[in-house]
């Protein structure tokens, strides 16, 4: 089942706070992130005398039934410091199922039942989900920074036919024309990995012309590159107003999808004995496509 969320808060680091919820909502088993808005401020609807509020909407698929969701939603609204003393009150996070699959009892009704008369729900939702038929009511909503999304990730893969990306480990392809391509997009830009990737680098040192950030758990410090252990350390230290690739490999591609805005592929025009898959791309546009002798490069946009 597919189904938008809501998130806001208005007390304490609230773009933090979002950015851990997402990663939260991410980890719940059963489901899968698909898209995330930009951040978006306004004022509290419906009461007076709070702060503002910074919301979200993201996209899952899952295959929890709508009241296991919930519950796991209000566990993770816990986790972050949510106390409920008073309706519509100040909050370190709230989150809300929106819209998707009809449901209405006594603790769920989706659509959500105020998600038509509030703009604050209506324009993240709407970024992520065009073809929602609403109309908006001029309230002061306004884009902010904050959103992973801000930072405008580019993941850039060989593959073969079936997206296929390496075996044992190691890469199915090097091809030169590829190789090419990849230091062309990437040089002089910031570069994201993990640990598995640098295995396949000569000598296993980062790759020289770029910032090389590994995302890791294992791995504490390597010269040359900046070693983060969690996706929220990523977006703390990345630079929204730069390049920023992820290379690699399948669980980082798995990672950040979610969050990327354009995909670059080389595709292989062959089958090769992958054991390790380029997530699904159903959620991108291909927007270009060049053919050459056994290959194609391709490029993806949200």
């Amino acid at each position: 089942m597919i189904y938008y969320l809501g998130l806001g808060a208005n007390l304490g680091e609230r773009e933090r706070t979002l950015r851990r919820a997402i990663e939260l909502i991410k980890k719940i088993p059963a489901v899968k992130l698909q898209r995330v808005s930009s951040f978006y401020e306004s004022e509290p609807w419906g009461v007076e005398g709070q702060p503002n509020y910074i919301n979200a909407a993201i996209k899952i698929v899952t295959e929890l039934e709508p009241l296991d969701l919930l519950d796991e939603l209000q566990r993770i609204e816990l986790e972050l410091g949510r106390v409920r003393r008073e309706h519509w009150g100040a909050r370190t996070i709230d989150i809300d199922v929106l819209y998707g699959a009809e449901i209405s009892c006594e603790r769920l009704t989706v659509p959500h039942k105020f998600l038509f008369d509030r703009d604050f729900a209506l324009v993240p939702l709407r970024e992520i989900c065009p073809t929602l038929d609403c109309k908006l009511h001029g309230d002061k909503v306004f884009r902010v920074t904050g959103s992973p999304i801000d930072f405008g990730l580019k993941l850039v893969a060989c593959v073969d036919k079936n997206f296929g990306l390496g075996k044992g480990g190691q890469l199915l392809f090097r091809i030169p024309e590829d190789l090419k391509n990849f230091r062309r997009l990437t040089l002089g830009h910031t570069i994201i990995y993990g640990r598995k990737t640098l295995e396949t680098f000569p000598n296993r040192q980062p790759l020289d012309g770029r910032r090389n950030i590994i995302l890791s758990r294992t791995l504490k410090s390597l010269s040359g590159a900046e070693v983060v252990g969690s996706v929220e350390e990523l977006f703390n230290d990345l630079n929204a107003a730069e390049e920023n690739f992820v290379i690699g490999g399948g669980q980082i591609f798995n990672e950040l999808i979610a969050y990327a805005a354009e995909i670059f592929l080389t595709v292989v025009d062959a089958k090769a004995q992958a054991d390790t898959f380029f997530p699904n791309v159903d959620d991108f546009t291909l927007t270009d496509k060049k053919t050459f002798d056994g290959f194609e490069f391709r490029r993806y946009t949200r």
